[in-house]
C-alpha cells in the first residue's frame, strides 16, 4: 500500500527535474551530437547525390568512381537515425529542464544548419563531367547531348547547397517565432500565477484522439473542453489539447480583468499541477 498521493509525487519529481544543471549538460551534449549526426547525414546525402549527378552527366560506362565503396552514404543514413535519436533527447532534456509543455523548436535548427554545411562540403568534391554539355560514351564512343535533366544535375553542387540554405533560414525563423510565441505564454502564465485566480474547473467534454497503424488503433490523446464562472457569475467554455489520455480533474487560471481572453486562460488537467502542466490557447 503506497501512503504518498501519486499525483503529488508526480508533481514535486518533475519540479525538482526543473533546473537541474545534469539536464542542460545532457541537453548540450545531445545538441553537439546532433550538429555531428546531421552533417554526416548531409555529407552522405550529397554523396547519393553525386551518384545520381554522374549517372545524368556521364554515361554508364564512366568508370572513375567505381573504385571507392560507396561508405558515403551508409554513414548518411546512420547519421540520420542519430540526429532522431540525439534531436529527440536534446528536446526531452530541454522540456524537462525548464518545465515546459513540449520540447523546444531549435534541435531541428541544428539538424538542418549542420546537414546543409555536410552537402555543401560533399558537393566541393563532386566529380567534374567528361565534357560539359555531353554524356561521353568512351567504350562505344556513343556521345550524347545533355537534356534539361542533365542540365540541372551539372548544376546541382550550387543549387542543392543553396535550397538547404534557404531551408535552414526559414526553419530558423519558424524557431525564432515559435520561441518568441513560448517567452510570451509564459510571462502571462507566470503572472497570472502571481496575480490571477485560480479555480476549479467542470470537465464538460473529453474527445479522445485515435492513431492506427499495424498493431492496431491506439488513442495518443485528447480534445477536453471545460467550463468555469468568473467573479461576474458569467459561465465560459474553453477547449484545450493534451497528450493525456486519463483525465479525472480541471482547473483553470485566469485574468480576472479579461476572463473572455483566452490568450490569458490556462488548463490544468492535473490535481497538483506542475508548471509544464497549465496549457495555454493553441
Amino acid at each position: 500500500m503506497n501512503t504518498v498521493d501519486p499525483e503529488r509525487a508526480r508533481h514535486d519529481r518533475v519540479e525538482r527535474l526543473r533546473g537541474d544543471r545534469r539536464l542542460l549538460v545532457g541537453a548540450i551534449l545531445a545538441s553537439v551530437i546532433s550538429l555531428a549526426c546531421g552533417f554526416l547525414a548531409g555529407h552522405g546525402f550529397g554523396d547519393l547525390l553525386e551518384q545520381l549527378r554522374t549517372m545524368a552527366i556521364d554515361s554508364v560506362f564512366d568508370d572513375r568512381g567505381d573504385a571507392e565503396p560507396p561508405y558515403g552514404p551508409v554513414w548518411g543514413t546512420f547519421g540520420f537515425l542519430g540526429c532522431l535519436a540525439a534531436g529527440s533527447l536534446t528536446g526531452a532534456a530541454v522540456r524537462r529542464y525548464q518545465g515546459r509543455p513540449s520540447g523546444p523548436v531549435f534541435p531541428a535548427v541544428l539538424v538542418f544548419a549542420a546537414s546543409t554545411a555536410g552537402v555543401w562540403v560533399s558537393s566541393r568534391g563532386w566529380l567534374p563531367p567528361l565534357a560539359v554539355g555531353t554524356a561521353v560514351d568512351p567504350v562505344f564512343h556513343e556521345d550524347e547531348k545533355w537534356g534539361f535533366w542533365a542540365w540541372l544535375m551539372y548544376y546541382a553542387d550550387r543549387w542543392v547547397p543553396a535550397l538547404l540554405f534557404v531551408l535552414t533560414a526559414l526553419v530558423s525563423w519558424y524557431a525564432v517565432q515559435v520561441s518568441r510565441r513560448y517567452a510570451e505564454m509564459v510571462r502571462t502564465r507566470d503572472r497570472l500565477l502571481r496575480h490571477g485566480r485560480r479555480i476549479p474547473a467542470g470537465i464538460v467534454e473529453v474527445k479522445l484522439r485515435l492513431a492506427g497503424d499495424e498493431s492496431g488503433t491506439r488513442v495518443v490523446g485528447a480534445d477536453v473542453t471545460v467550463s468555469f464562472l468568473d467573479l461576474a457569475g458569467v459561465r465560459h467554455w474553453v477547449t484545450r489539447r493534451t497528450r493525456e489520455t486519463t483525465i479525472s480533474a480541471a482547473e483553470v487560471l485566469f485574468d480576472p480583468a479579461s476572463p473572455s481572453d483566452d490568450k490569458k486562460i490556462f488548463v490544468a488537467l492535473r490535481r497538483h499541477p506542475a508548471l509544464g502542466d497549465w496549457l495555454p490557447a493553441s
